[in-house]
């Protein structure tokens, strides 16, 4: 390891690395407590590192997620080197990204471990097909070698200062014959012509360079690569050299190429895709539609010549075509200047020749003068995902056992319905409501006899109530119900109603009848006993407490509310 940083001028170096590099890094110490990150870290996740240092992974993330990190910190430590691990993360705007954490332990003076330097890259978006560089951080020497594409570093004067193992390992060279030496040393002089010349561009305006060029392989082919470079500076401010990283894009180079000279081969491919695909020229013309296109759009490929009559057609609200064709237009524009390699995923409402509107998901495409739209329909996918969602919902406010609604949602109506009433002048009643010696049954019966009485009960409460009526399992035997616009003589009788009905119950379980089970009930009603949810609630209980005291199987109505100091 002492030969990755030969040569470097000094700690400068590895901390603008760290910034530099856009791939989110953090280190921390062998507690898990975080001791630093990049920029990169911070955006990711939304925290500042002032919110992020001396803290763990639990003070901070979920516990699924801080115990996968803090896992994968101990092995780390347990077994020192190199260390991939597939996890989820939380990114600044709350949703969850799967990634791939690269880590590894540093070392102090006296080699004892000193802690962890980790590197994340987010995996998610499959449009990225292209190797990315999967480790961008070591926090001390281990940083360049824990980084799987090849790395470099130069002083302004072209030598080398050091490289990485994948570098070795692409050029088929040894890291001694490359560190001193210059770009006219170690490649063809055609290679090196074209370094220099991008080098020399680099240090004069500074920044960040993206440019592709030729790079000679350990086979002595030449390989397409893209290189990403950037100045550092030295501890006095000035300008110390380039660090760069580059990738093999030879594989993409070679598809595009074979693209361009296949074009009738492309073609019918693309006819029979199961995807829609539309090509437009550069005057903004339809040169093409496969078949798949014009069964998505139910329109005839003559009634689309180019994109205005095509965007009329299926964006045919005016504000909403603006938009779209803003952005679409803006995608394109990215690509054909580099600043974009690969437009993202966009989803759009198209209104199809059938008067459905359907949703789609594109992707542009920019080849020279072409632009190549593809068209998949998500609307099945996104009906399916928003019927999840409902039923992930609705399960969230309901009771599993008895499927009335739960205390959460009781708060929300109780709002919703104080909220109304205050403002029609109206009242609402809360009743609540609890099985008397339910603790019998249970230890008499067993607790899955017990449960049946539950549900039973609950059918009895949802059953018989108003529509807008709201029955809800308050807790263990307790149930609560929640009358919008009846006054309280109402709901008392409505309760004498139900405790009838519950007298009348009988639960067949294992072989054996249950009978015989009463409730008692207390009723509270706003704003005579209140004026809030929680003071109705109050009254409705004591008076609950009130029926049971006096007996129980029987209905207590709340006194009058009087607003102490």
């Amino acid at each position: 390891m002492a030969d990755t940083q030969t040569g470097l001028p000094d700690s400068t170096l590895v901390a603008q690395l760290i910034e530099a590099i856009p791939s989110p890094i953090y280190y921390v110490d062998t507690e898990g407590r975080f001791l630093g990150c990049n920029a990169a870290f911070e955006a990711s996740c939304g925290l500042s590192r002032g919110a992020l240092l001396g803290k763990t992974a639990h003070e901070i993330w979920p516990k699924d997620l801080a115990d996968t990190y803090q896992a994968g910190d101990i092995e780390v430590l347990e077994k020192p080197g190199p260390h991939v691990q597939a996890a989820e993360a939380i990114f600044a705007d709350g949703s969850r990204h799967q990634v791939i954490l690269h880590r590894a332990a540093f070392f102090q003076e006296d080699g004892s471990p000193g802690g962890i330097v980790g590197v994340g890259w987010d995996v998610t978006d499959r449009v990225r097909a292209e190797q990315e560089l999967k480790d961008h951080l070591q926090f001390s020497e281990q940083l360049i070698e824990t980084v799987p594409s090849p790395i470099f570093v130069k002083d302004k004067d072209g030598v080398y200062l050091a490289c990485n193992r994948a570098f070795e390992e692409f050029c088929g060279l040894k890291r001694q014959d490359v560190i001193g030496k210059t770009v006219f040393e170690v490649w063809p002089m055609e290679l090196a012509r074209t370094y220099r010349s991008a080098d020399d561009a680099l240090l004069k305006k500074g920044g960040v360079q993206v440019y592709e060029a030729f790079m000679r392989a350990a086979d002595g082919s030449n390989r397409n690569v893209i290189f990403h470079k950037a100045t550092f500076n030295k501890g006095d401010g000035s300008v110390g050299g380039i660090i760069g990283v580059y990738w093999d894009v030879t594989a993409r180079k070679r598809a595009e190429q074979a693209l361009r000279h296949s074009e009738e081969r492309f073609r019918r491919m693309v006819e029979n895709a199961p995807f829609g695909v539309l090509l437009t020229d550069e005057h903004d013309a339809i040169t093409f539609t496969n078949r798949r296109f014009e069964e998505l759009l139910h329109y005839p490929a003559e009634r689309m010549e180019n994109l205005e009559t095509w965007s009329a057609l299926v964006y045919p609200d005016t504000k909403y075509r603006a938009e779209v064709m803003a952005q679409h237009v803006r995608d394109i524009e990215l690509l054909r200047s580099g600043e974009m390699d690969a437009s993202p995923v966009r989803e759009v409402q198209v209104s199809c020749g059938d008067s459905i509107v359907r949703d789609m998901e594109v992707v542009i495409t920019v080849e020279e003068n072409l632009v190549y739209w593809v068209f998949n329909d998500v609307t099945v996918r996104n009906r399916a995902e928003q019927a999840l969602r409902d039923v992930l919902q609705a399960e969230a406010l309901h009771d599993p056992l008895t499927s009335l609604y739960n205390r959460r949602y009781l708060d929300q109506a109780l709002e919703r319905e104080f909220s109304r009433a205050a403002r029609s002048g109206k009242t609402v009643s809360v009743v609540m409501t609890d099985i008397d010696h339910f603790k019998n049954v249970n230890d008499t019966y067993g607790h899955d006899c017990g449960d049946k009485v539950l549900q039973a009960i609950a059918r009895i409460l949802n059953t018989h109530i108003r529509k807008g009526d709201t029955a809800c399992r308050y807790g263990g035997e307790e149930f609560t119900l929640l009358l919008p616009d009846a006054p309280l003589e109402s709901a008392v009788e409505r309760a004498e109603r139900l405790g009838e009905l519950i007298r009348d119950l009988s639960v067949s379980c294992d072989g054996t009848t249950i009978a015989a089970v009463t409730m008692s009930f207390g009723a509270a009603t706003y704003p005579e006993h209140g004026d809030t949810p929680e003071k109705v609630l109050k009254a409705a209980d004591e008076a609950l407490q009130r029926a049971k005291s006096e007996g129980r199987n029987r209905v207590a109505a709340a006194y009058e509310f009087r607003d102490t100091p």
